[in-house]
């Protein structure tokens, strides 16, 4: 069935300050986050008698975010002092979808994990790395793997940052072996997504916060953010 835009929230993570925060935008009037589309690589031989491409990497566009400015509003200030420092920063951006209310929260992931002591009888196909879950239940456990060498762990890639941490999750390491103890550090804040709503969330930065004054009309803006890496689309659950 089709989706109502009636409904339909912004909200971006605002980290310019000592604390990261989710900022719902008042009273948007529309959101488009434009495309990206993949790039065209010539891939064309000298005998051929039509040009020929390759898929290249994706290129975001420019989303534009419609709203009527009011400095009575929290979320338009942020936005317009965010557009005015130097650099603009780039931020997580979340477009909640009309089937749900739900809000977005935020929390860390793992940044990184060091190996306290490699252990010994350890083997690649069998060791394992387990996460313990994160605080959030909305949250998403992390995941890793381990390098062994002679018997020994010698280091644990972070496969899956995972979401919903307010603490360092404990780790666990698995298999034939004895001995090895590893400790993880929290990294970066995310958005902690609740699966009872549609969600699309994309990064970028506030290039332009511009006014439109017209006669006997509200005073209206079309902020442009200008987006950086993927993009992606969260079904709801059920």
């Amino acid at each position: 069935m089709s989706k109502l835009t009636q409904g339909t929230h912004i909200f971006f993570m605002n980290t310019a300050g000592q604390t990261p925060e989710v900022v719902k935008v008042d009273c948007a009037t529309s959101f488009n986050p434009g495309g990206d589309p993949a790039g065209e690589l010539d891939d064309t031989c000298l005998d051929s008698n039509e040009m020929e491409y390759v898929a290249g990497m994706r290129n975001p566009g420019t989303a534009s975010l419609g709203i009527r400015p009011d400095g009575d509003y929290d979320s338009h200030m942020t936005m317009w002092n965010l557009s005015r420092m130097n650099p603009s920063p780039s931020m997580d951006w979340v477009v909640g979808w009309s089937d749900g209310k739900a809000t977005p929260g935020i929390a860390q992931g793992v940044g990184s994990v060091a190996v306290d002591a490699g252990g010994s009888g350890y083997s690649s196909g069998t060791t394992t790395v387990t996460f313990s879950d994160p605080e959030d239940a909305d949250g998403r456990t992390a995941t890793g793997i381990a390098t062994v060498v002679g018997g020994a762990v010698t280091d644990i890639t972070v496969t899956d940052p995972g979401t919903g941490y307010t603490a360092a999750p404990t780790v666990t390491i698995g298999g034939d072996g004895i001995g090895a103890t590893a400790t993880a550090t929290l990294g970066d804040y995310s958005f902690v997504l609740p699966n009872s709503r549609t969600w699309f969330t994309m990064g970028g930065y506030i290039s332009d916060f511009p006014f439109d004054f017209q006669t006997n009309a509200l005073v209206e803006s079309e902020v442009s953010i200008r987006r950086t890496g993927g993009a992606r689309w969260i079904k709801k659950a059920g």
